[in-house]
C-alpha cells in the first residue's frame, strides 16, 4: 500500500489563492475600496460568502468609471469573504477588524489582486505561502522515502525521518507563535498542522488510524472563528479524499468522518462548511457516501440555503454516473451497422462499458486483456459494450477487425464530444465502467488482473 500521507499530500493542494470616491466608514463598519483595471465595462462587483457548497452574494458594488468599486461590511471578528465577478474569478480576503482595506488588481485575474495596506491579509498571504512550502517539503520527503524503502536503504529512511521530525518541529513552533501574535490566523495553521506518523505514531495505532484520528488534533471545532473559515471545507475535503484513497472499507470511512462531524456544534456554520467538504471529498472519490452526506445537507438546510440545495440536488442527479453503487445512466448510440443500441438492452448481464479509440495506444494494448475476460466469462453472463471516441468510421471499424473485438460496439463519431463519454465524465481513455445485472455501477477503470479478479468474485470462481 502506498504511503497514506503521500496519498494525501500528493492529491491535496491548497486551493485558496483567489478607487472609488473616498468615503469614510461609518462607526462599526469596514470599508473595502477596490481599484481595478481591465474591467471592460464591468458595471458591478460582488462580495461573496462561502457556505460549503456555493458562493453566496452578500453585497453588490456598482461603479461609474469601470475601475472603482466600494463595499461596506459590519465590523466583526475576522472572517473570510470573496470579491469578484463570478465564482471562478474571485479573491479571498479577511475583513472585520481593519477600518479600511484597499484592493488593487485586475478584473481579468482577481486572485492576483494585492491588499497592500492590510496587515492581516498580508500576514495571511505569507502564512499561506509557508504552508504550501511545508506541504511541498513533506511531499518530497515521502517520495524519497518510497524510493529508499524500495531499495531497502535503511540509512536513507532514517535520515528522511529525522528531516520530517524537523519539519514537525517547525510546524509546531509556527502554530504556537501565531497563537500569541495572531490568534485568528493560528486557526488556519491548526487546520494544516499534521505531524508525521513516522515521528509521532504510537504502537496502538497503524498509519491509517493515526491519520484518521490525529489529522485535526490541533483544531478546536467549537471555536467560533471557524464559522466563516473556508479552510474548514478544504481541510475536510482533503481528509475525506485520503480516507477513500487507501482502500479503507466504506463503513470505516463513514465512521471516521462521523466522529469528526460529531465534534462540531451542529448548529454552527463550521458544521455547514465541514459537511460541504465531506460531500465534495466523497464526490471526488466517486464514493456512494457522497449521497448520504448530500441528503443530510438537504435535510438540515432545506429552509435556509436554497441555492446550495439546488446545487446539491443537481450534483446528486449527475453523480449517479460516477458513484459506485449508483444507477448507470442509460444511453442510445448507433452500432457498426448504424442501428441504435441501448445500454439497457443488456440488462440482466454483467456489462463492461469500455471507452476506447483506434488511435489510443494504451486502449489497443489493453484490448487483449478485455478479450481474455470476455472469452472466459461470456458464457456465464458477462458482456462488453465498446464505446469508441473515434471520429472516422473507417478507423473505428479497422481497429475492431484488427484487434478481433467480437463484442458489440457503438460510436457517434464525435471524438471527445462522444455523448456517452460526456455522460459518464470520461476525461481519459481507456476508461471502463463495470455494471451489474440490475444496472448498478460496480466499479470503474478495472483493467487486466484487476478486472479478472473482480469477475472471478462476481461469478464465484
Amino acid at each position: 500500500m502506498r504511503s497514506l500521507a503521500f496519498a494525501f499530500f500528493s492529491a491535496v493542494l491548497l486551493f485558496l489563492t483567489t478607487a472609488f470616491l473616498p468615503s469614510p466608514p461609518d462607526k462599526g463598519e469596514v470599508l473595502l475600496n477596490c481599484n481595478l483595471n481591465s474591467c471592460n465595462k464591468v458595471d458591478s462587483l460582488f462580495l461573496y460568502e462561502f457556505n460549503g457548497v456555493v458562493f453566496k452574494k452578500v453585497q453588490t458594488a456598482p461603479t461609474t468609471d469601470w475601475q472603482s468599486y466600494q463595499f461596506k461590511v459590519p465590523a466583526t471578528a475576522p472572517r473570510f469573504y470573496y470579491v469578484g465577478i463570478e465564482g471562478n474569478n474571485i479573491k479571498p480576503l479577511i475583513l472585520g477588524t481593519e477600518e479600511k482595506v484597499t484592493m488593487n488588481g485586475s478584473c481579468q485575474q482577481f486572485q492576483g489582486a494585492q491588499l497592500p495596506d492590510s496587515e492581516l491579509n498580508t500576514q495571511y498571504e505569507e502564512i499561506k505561502n509557508t504552508l504550501n512550502q511545508q506541504k511541498n517539503e513533506l511531499t518530497n520527503y515521502l517520495r524519497q522515502m518510497q524510493a529508499a524503502n524500495a531499495q531497502n536503504n535503511v540509512e536513507m529512511v532514517n535520515t528522511i525521518i529525522l528531516q520530517m521530525g524537523d519539519l514537525d518541529r517547525r510546524r509546531l513552533e509556527m502554530l504556537e507563535s501565531l497563537k500569541k501574535t495572531s490568534p485568528y490566523l493560528s486557526k488556519v495553521v491548526a487546520l494544516n498542522t499534521y505531524l508525521s506518523y513516522q515521528n509521532h505514531g504510537t504502537s496502538d495505532l497503524d498509519e491509517i488510524s493515526y491519520f484518521a484520528t490525529k489529522y485535526f488534533e490541533f483544531v478546536d471545532w467549537k471555536d467560533p472563528d471557524y464559522n466563516y473559515m473556508p479552510w474548514v471545507y478544504e481541510g475536510i475535503k482533503g481528509y475525506v479524499q485520503t480516507l477513500a484513497s487507501v482502500n479503507l472499507p466504506t463503513a470505516s470511512q463513514k465512521d471516521f468522518m462521523d466522529r469528526i462531524l460529531h465534534q462540531i456544534p451542529a448548529n454552527s456554520r463550521t458544521y455547514m462548511l465541514a459537511l460541504g467538504g465531506t460531500i465534495a471529498g466523497f464526490q471526488a472519490a466517486k464514493s456512494p457516501l457522497m449521497a448520504d452526506y448530500a441528503k443530510l445537507y438537504v435535510d438540515k438546510y432545506k429552509n435556509t440555503e436554497p441555492e446550495a440545495l439546488a446545487q446539491i440536488k443537481q450534483m446528486l442527479k449527475m453523480s449517479s454516473s460516477n458513484i459506485i453503487g449508483g444507477e448507470a445512466p442509460d444511453f442510445t448510440m448507433n452500432n457498426v451497422d448504424d442501428q441504435p443500441v441501448k445500454l439497457s438492452d443488456f440488462r440482466g448481464k454483467v456489462m463492461l462499458v469500455d471507452f476506447w479509440a483506434s488511435w489510443c495506444g494504451p486502449c489497443r494494448r489493453e484490448n487483449p486483456n478485455v478479450l481474455k475476460a470476455y472469452s472466459k466469462y461470456h458464457d456465464k453472463g458477462f458482456d462488453v459494450l465498446g464505446v469508441s471516441l473515434d471520429k472516422t468510421k473507417e478507423s473505428w471499424l479497422g481497429a475492431i477487425e484488427k484487434d478481433g473485438l467480437v463484442w458489440n460496439h457503438v460510436s457517434d463519431l464525435k471524438g471527445w464530444q462522444n455523448e456517452a463519454a460526456q455522460l459518464y465524465g470520461v476525461s481519459s481513455i481507456p476508461h471502463t465502467v463495470l455494471v451489474d445485472r440490475e444496472g448498478k455501477i460496480i466499479a470503474r477503470n478495472l483493467r487486466g488482473e484487476a478486472l479478472d479478479a473482480k469477475l472471478a468474485e462476481i461469478f464465484g470462481e
